[in-house]
This record gives C-alpha cells, structure tokens and sequence, in this order.
C-alpha cells in the first residue's frame, strides 16, 4: 500500500510541475540542516544528512545527491527515516514523507568511510534524480500538488573561501540580469 502511494505521488510529479517553490533539499552536517560544512579530516565512518528545509508543508521529494568526483571517500549506504522509500541517494531516490511535515524534515542519512583528505571546499549538491524528465529536485506538497525545491549544497572541509549557506544554481550575471528583462 505505501509503495503504490509513493509510485501515485511520482507519477504526479511527471506529469506536470506546478511553479510552486517548495523550499530546498541540502546536505548538512547534521540532521537538523543547520550545518553545511561537512566534515573529511580523519579515517572513518561518517555521516552526512540530506534535510528538507524552507518547506510551509511537504509530502514527499525525489533528487539525488551521487559523491562528488573531488570527495575522497567511499559511499557505504544510506539510512532512510521513512519506511516509504524507493531508490538510492547515488543513482535517485523517492521518498515519502508519510504525512503533511513542515521544514526541516530528515530525508536520509548517507555513510561514508572518509579518508582524511578530500580537498577544502568540495562542493557536494544535491541534484535532481536522473530519471526524472523534469531536470529539478521535485517535491509534493500536502495538498498532494507537484512542486520543485532548490537542490542545497554543502562543502567537505570548508574554509572561509567557500560559502554554502544559501541554496544556489549555477549562473552568469547575465542569466540574473535576463530575469529582470521583459
């Protein structure tokens, strides 16, 4: 039954995004996605969090967040707070809230063992799930409406150079400054 729900909700989702701003789905630190500095600096087990945050009430959300070619750790598993999920953070993940939640909500926890040197300021994102046609980190919102959340990113081992504290897309002043033309 909760699979066939979670499947109902992606299946909305394809069909057709609402424009509604459903927050930003990020990698923390810690699982209350307060920090997005994340940490590579010693050999062993290490937690990184995939939080739901910015969001007035969400249902679910589908993205991936695959290691970045710079990190030098190995992927271990995921851990997943809600019984309704369907993929993997490496390759696409949905996932079902189960109830109406407000932001921040844990989505994941993703394992790594760390080596110790990943490189400052390795960007880690969160990135729509490759099989979704969309091309966007998609979202439900509790009245079961599709929607779109940021894709977050985090660094491993920052330093004051890198900053990841707002949600961002890649662009060029242009592509700001063609926002505000008509």
């Amino acid at each position: 039954m909760k699979k066939a729900l979670l499947l109902t909700l992606v299946l909305m989702l394809g069909a057709g995004l609402a424009s509604a701003q459903q927050g930003s789905v990020g990698i923390f630190r810690d699982a209350a996605g307060t920090n997005c500095n994340l940490l590579d600096t010693t050999p062993g087990l290490t937690p990184y969090y995939v939080v739901h945050v910015f969001t007035v009430g969400s249902t679910a959300c589908q993205y991936s967040a695959p290691k970045p070619t710079c990190m030098t750790a190995m992927y271990l598993s995921d851990t997943n707070p809600f019984p309704v999920t369907v993929g993997n953070s490496q390759t696409g993940v949905s996932v079902g809230y189960g109830t109406c939640r407000v932001g921040p909500i844990h989505v994941q926890t993703i394992s790594f063992f760390t080596s110790g040197t990943t490189p400052a300021c390795c960007r880690y994102r969160v990135l729509p799930d490759p099989n979704l046609a969309s091309g966007q980190v998609e979202t439900v919102d509790c009245a079961f409406q599709p929607g779109i959340a940021t894709g977050g990113q985090g660094f491993v081992n920052s330093n004051p150079t890198c900053n990841c504290n707002v949600p961002v897309e890649d662009t060029t002043w242009g592509g700001v400054k063609a926002l505000y033309n008509e």
